[in-house]
């Protein structure tokens, strides 16, 4: 089951991307008739065939490895869902 992962950290954005990307997760996903790219918003990430604890103690563990505190975390399967594309970061 696909999961969506939103997170709140203090500091070390970047490395923290970089190690979920690592593991599988990713900031974009193809669109639909819509979108040819869906951009989320900048601290959300999906996963294919995470559950949502395993992307919770995923999130947890990065941040314990970077000594960076998870402030809010939720994670949640992704299912019936709407978008607005988004633009790439830049």
């Amino acid at each position: 089951m696909a999961i969506i992962i939103t997170y709140d950290i203090p500091s070390k954005h970047v490395e923290f991307k970089k190690a979920m990307f690592k593991l599988g997760y990713e900031d974009q996903i193809p669109g639909t008739i819509n979108c040819e790219v869906i951009y989320f918003p900048n601290t959300t990430l999906y996963h294919a065939t995470k559950s949502a604890e395993a992307a919770r103690e995923d999130a947890k563990i990065t941040c314990k490895g970077l000594t960076v505190k998870l402030e809010r975390c939720i994670s949640t399967e992704w299912t019936n869902w709407a978008a607005i594309c988004g633009e790439p970061f830049k």
